[in-house]
C-alpha cells in the first residue's frame, strides 16, 4: 500500500514539476507565449521608473527565427513617442490597439538578437497633470525574463490597422454607391 501511495505521489509530483518547469526561450516552437520582462535605464541595470507604465506579463510570439514582443501601455496618454531599433537609428513603435476611455495601447516591439538580451527603446514622456509638469525623451532597456516563458492561452492582438483597411474600403465602396445614385437622380430629374 505504502509502496502504491509513493508511486503516485512520485507521479503526481513530476507532473507538477513539468508544468512548473519554464520553456526554454532558445527552443520555442511557432506560438504565443506569456513572458515576463522590466524596463531598465538606458545606462544602468536599474529599473526604470517608465517600467509602471506597462502592464505585465508581456505577450511573445513566435514564427520561425522571427520574435515580436506585444506590451501594454498603462498610461498611454503619457507616452508621447516609442521608438524600436531598425537599421542603424529608431522608428516608431507599431501601435496595435489603442483604447483612449481606458488610456492604454498596445504595441509591438520586434527581438533582434536573442532573448535574453536587453534592447534599447526610447521614450518621450510628458505629464502635464504634475505641479512641475514632466517632459522628458530618454532611452530604456527592454529586458526579458528568457526563464519566465510560459505557453498561454491569451489571444495575440491582430493589428488594428487591417481591420481598419477593411471598413475604409468598406465605407469608401458606399460613398461611391451613394454618389452614383445621387448623380443618376439628379440627371432625371433635369429632364
Amino acid at each position: 500500500m505504502r509502496r502504491r501511495v509513493a508511486l503516485l505521489l512520485g507521479a503526481v509530483l513530476l507532473l507538477w514539476a513539468n508544468f512548473l518547469v519554464p520553456v526554454q526561450a532558445e527552443t520555442l516552437s511557432d506560438g504565443v507565449y506569456a513572458v515576463e520582462y522590466e524596463l531598465l535605464q538606458g545606462d544602468s541595470e536599474s529599473v526604470s521608473i517608465a517600467n509602471d507604465y506597462f502592464e505585465k506579463p508581456a505577450l511573445l510570439k513566435v514564427d520561425g527565427d522571427e520574435k515580436v514582443l506585444q506590451l501594454t501601455l498603462n498610461h498611454s496618454k503619457w507616452v508621447q513617442e516609442l521608438q524600436e531599433r531598425s537599421g542603424d537609428g529608431f522608428a516608431d513603435a507599431k501601435v496595435i490597439a489603442k483604447d483612449e476611455e481606458a488610456d492604454t495601447r498596445v504595441i509591438e516591439l520586434k527581438v533582434d538578437g536573442e532573448l535574453a538580451e536587453p534592447f534599447p527603446v526610447k521614450m518621450h514622456v510628458v505629464i502635464d497633470e504634475l505641479e512641475i509638469p514632466y517632459d522628458h525623451a530618454y532611452t530604456v532597456r527592454v529586458a526579458v525574463d528568457a526563464e519566465s516563458v510560459q505557453e498561454t492561452d491569451q489571444q495575440w492582438i491582430e493589428s488594428v490597422s487591417e481591420g481598419s483597411k477593411i471598413w475604409f474600403y468598406i465605407a469608401t465602396g458606399l460613398v461611391i454607391v451613394v454618389a452614383v445614385i445621387v448623380a443618376i437622380r439628379l440627371m432625371r430629374s433635369k429632364k
